[in-house]
């Protein structure tokens, strides 16, 4: 909380000035006397009925935001007043950060202007535009309260940071099986989410040529399709390695990397399976950006969020290191899909 006064209010000049109303109340004109007390007692109060109701003040986020780049979204707040006095026109304003732009500004800083009135609740909103992938978050949250004259102001800074989350765009992922083949064995690449060594029955040419019944053409001369099993009750791991071929720098693509992390992910919600994620970063507190196993939508999103959360500052896990916390953590039994460095198991 910071007061702002002008000068002509310092404490030496209102001590002066009420003197001097007194000698002139004893010695001379009663309404100049009156006029002098009266700015003595003003500019003495005034500051202590600012603060009193600046430290009474609440501001709190409604909600968290979740949005994708280009998507309008609406950031809501609430401004309570707990006194019974009224705050009157106020002011709250901040500046923005980079992942989100205000429509038709030509700067991160926002502004607008809110009547309180005593004990009451007054919502509000920011108007924004997603534009990058991270964090949305406001470097600074300021309340400036007036006197009526506004001649002082008191700034309160709310401690709000992290306002949300813009998700990463959605790229082609094309994820095929990578094992080692034996003499005379053919590539299959085929989706992760469908079971090739089973089948429930035989329907018409579909137009891939994969799933031809070749031994229904020979019989009949005509096209037949497989129509394969879905995986059920199966877990997949999404592992994105970020760091390049020699491991000692991250790819150059590695925005590219995350959105083809999100669009997997998004198949692996829309196919209700369980999965999931692991990336080689951690943050500035050591923190490790991995999400349990899971389904549903509250996965899909957590998954969505952890891959909106990495940002510069954050720091590459050695690939080593890495790699046995994957084999540590990691059941057998778990499809993995890798994304990036190119390794034993599924890649895209």
């Amino acid at each position: 909380m910071q007061l702002i006064t002008p000068k002509s209010f310092h404490m030496v000049i209102l001590v002066l000035t009420g003197a001097t109303g007194l000698i002139i109340g004893l010695y001379g004109s009663v309404w100049i006397a009156a006029i002098l007390l009266a700015y003595t007692l003003y500019g003495w109060l005034m500051p202590l009925y600012l603060e009193y109701l600046a430290k009474r003040i609440q501001v709190r986020l409604l909600e968290t935001v979740r949005a994708f780049r280009d998507e309008e979204i609406q950031i809501p707040f609430e401004l309570t007043n707990t006194t019974k006095l009224p705050l009157g026109r106020i002011t709250v304003s901040g500046l923005l950060g980079d992942q989100i732009q205000i429509a038709e500004a030509s700067s991160q800083f926002w502004r607008q202007h809110l009547y309180v009135g005593k004990q009451s609740v007054v919502p509000f909103s920011i108007d924004v535009l997603a534009a990058h992938r991270g964090t949305i978050r406001i470097q600074s949250f300021d309340v400036m309260i007036s006197d009526p004259f506004h001649l002082m102001t008191v700034y309160v800074t709310q401690d709000i940071q992290e306002l949300g989350h813009v998700f990463p765009d959605f790229a082609p992922a094309s994820v095929e099986w990578n094992e080692q083949m034996i003499p005379g064995e053919t590539i299959d690449r085929s989706s992760p989410f469908t079971d090739r060594s089973s089948f429930h029955s035989v329907v018409p040419y579909s137009g891939d040529a994969k799933s031809i019944y070749w031994s229904a053409y020979a019989k009949t001369n005509e096209l037949y399709s497989y129509q394969y099993d879905r995986k059920r009750n199966h877990d997949y791991a999404v592992i994105v390695d970020g760091l390049s071929a020699d491991g000692l720098a991250l790819r150059s693509d590695f925005e590219k990397l995350l959105s083809r992390a999100a669009t997997i992910i998004r198949e692996l919600e829309k196919q209700g399976a369980s999965y999931s994620l692991w990336i080689s970063m951690v943050n500035r507190s050591g923190q490790w950006y991995h999400v349990p196993s899971g389904t549903g939508k509250h996965q899909f999103l957590r998954t969505m969020e952890c891959l909106a959360r990495i940002s510069e500052y954050d720091l590459p896990l050695e690939r080593r290191y890495f790699t046995k916390r994957l084999q540590r953590s990691v059941p057998s039994t778990t499809a993995e899909i890798h994304l990036g460095h190119r390794q034993k198991g599924v890649s895209a």
